[in-house]
């Protein structure tokens, strides 16, 4: 069964070297970036729309490291370790939130996913509700392509290539979306939301797992502002991230009334460490920089994202830098009245 071959043992670290130690403050991050990007030059692809280039030369950096070392097969997000102890089997975690939203709405029929990637979330659904049928939308077909593969004993999931802005029309109908770090993307929020509410049938719940802008948590510093811009750099988001009570009131004016928002950031926390200390590789270590120089532009951005995601989610309390959050991970879940 495909949930078995999902199944992932910890995987030998020894032919990595030690990772070098995690910068402490944001300005220590900062001056590492830029010793190795140059700041300005990163800051010079804001606003530009390079999402399906970003994935496609981040191939190799997910399939050879990231699911290698780090998550679980087919697998593009972040963990939740609700207990603050990193373990792989959080990557599931997202999946899990979703299947609690479908066991609450009871009577099911259709599940949309958008932005997919490779299927994991779908695939890992797909298997525990075999009366419900799934799609899987995202925009390159390779990731169609390994999806549809990793999911041929699954009769109830299929997956397509397409944009969700718009969703296409064919899509639409379904009891239930959810997005796991995909809908920050979005160019026009408005629009997004209103193609979303207009493809959900009444009653019918959207469950996003996304980074969002943070502005409840206290003063932010411009350095912090500057470190989520590098953040939205690295990870080709052209508009960057809005705030929750952005989308929250996008969805309110498409129609969807908003039944939850919970911050997931201190569940995120043990797999973005994890995933720091991996990039320190890359800032500590001549020869693994050396060795990153077989990826593109694009790919060994991945390391900026990486060293940043800890100090973004946590601030700085003290100090004379002392700034709150840049930016949170949380779930938010609308609903479609009946």
């Amino acid at each position: 069964m495909q949930m078995a071959a999902e199944a992932s043992s910890e995987t030998d670290l020894n032919d990595l070297p030690p990772p070098a130690p995690a910068p402490v403050t944001l300005a220590e991050a900062i001056a590492m970036i830029d010793r190795q990007f140059g700041v300005e030059k990163l800051l010079a692809d804001a606003g530009k729309q390079v999402v399906e280039p970003y994935y496609r030369q981040s191939v190799l950096v997910y399939e050879q490291f990231y699911e290698k070392y780090l998550s679980v097969p087919g697998c593009m997000h972040f963990g939740l370790n609700p207990d603050g102890q990193f373990s792989r089997d959080g990557f599931y975690g997202q999946a899990r939130g979703v299947r609690t939203t479908i066991r609450n709405m009871g009577n099911v029929k259709r599940v949309l996913e958008v932005g997919c990637g490779k299927g994991l979330n779908t695939i890992r659904l797909a298997g525990t509700h075999p009366d419900i049928s799934f799609t899987g939308l995202d925009l390159l077909e390779e990731h169609v392509h390994k999806a549809t593969a990793r999911s041929t004993d699954l009769p109830n999931a299929r997956f397509v290539q397409g944009t969700f802005e718009p969703i296409p029309k064919p899509l639409r109908g379904a009891d239930l979306i959810f997005g796991v770090e995909t809908l920050c993307y979005a160019q026009d929020l408005d629009a997004v939301c209103q193609g979303i509410a207009d493809s959900l049938t009444p009653g019918g719940r959207l469950v996003i797992f996304d980074c969002f802008r943070e502005d409840g948590k206290g003063p932010v510093s411009d350095q912090m502002r500057l470190a989520t811009r590098l953040l939205e750099v690295g990870w080709g988001v052209p508009a960057g991230y809005r705030s929750a009570e952005e989308w929250s009131a996008a969805l309110q004016r498409a129609g969807l009334k908003m039944n939850w928002v919970h911050d997931e950031t201190q569940n995120a926390m043990p797999s973005v460490r994890k995933l720091q200390g991996f990039a320190m590789r890359f800032f500590g270590d001549w020869k693994v920089r050396m060795q990153s120089r077989i990826l593109p532009d694009l790919g060994r951005r991945n390391a900026v994202t990486a060293i940043l995601m800890p100090l973004l989610f946590e601030g700085q309390p003290d100090g004379p830098d002392a700034t709150a959050p840049g930016v949170s991970y949380m779930r938010l879940v609308a609903r479609k009245p009946a």
